[in-house]
């Protein structure tokens, strides 16, 4: 039986699906009993609604990648015919694109939850509410995960100067 690139990547897009959906799972269950029970004032009960917005994205991707797992085949492999254990350098790719994508699904989530608190800062530290602790993770972890999201991308999309840079002597010998 002939294994095709296209089909190892459709299995992992839909194992990385589920595995988002159980993370997800697990977060919605750690966190949504803290909003309960509480008499938190506006603001603060705005903050800890935040923290929903991890999982729920991080659950919509999930849901996404089981059920679109072929459009996202036919973008990232299309009309690929090559057997997937063909060379070192096919599963090195492969892997490769399964890689940007795990960047992507587990980094996305955090930069929505960095960009709610951004819109948390601008809304209440006009109001003279203390912001600092939502200040320094937008502060220290924005650059990180745009960059490491932007990796993702490159890698989904061949990480091409990384194959070059593993599979250099290889090409240098032929």
């Amino acid at each position: 039986m002939k294994i095709l690139a296209s089909d190892l990547f459709a299995a992992g897009t839909r194992i990385i699906g589920i595995l988002a959906i159980i993370k997800a799972i697990m977060v919605l269950i750690m966190t949504v009993p803290s909003l309960f029970g509480h008499n938190y004032p506006g603001w603060a009960l705005s903050q800890q609604i935040m923290t929903l917005v991890y999982p729920l994205a991080l659950l919509l991707i999930g849901i996404y990648l089981i059920s679109c797992t072929s459009r996202l085949v036919r973008k990232f492999y299309p009309e690929e015919e090559d057997t997937a254990t063909e060379s070192a350098q096919a599963v090195f790719l492969l892997a490769m694109k399964i890689t940007g994508m795990v960047l992507i699904v587990y980094f996305v989530p955090d930069l929505l939850r960095i960009l709610s608190n951004a819109l948390y800062i601008g809304y209440y530290r006009p109001m003279g509410i203390d912001t600092i602790d939502q200040q320094l993770l937008v502060a220290e972890r924005s650059l990180a995960m745009l960059v490491t999201i932007l990796l993702g991308f490159y890698l989904l999309n061949g990480g091409r100067f990384f194959a070059r840079l593993a599979f250099k002597n290889k090409d240098s010998e032929n």
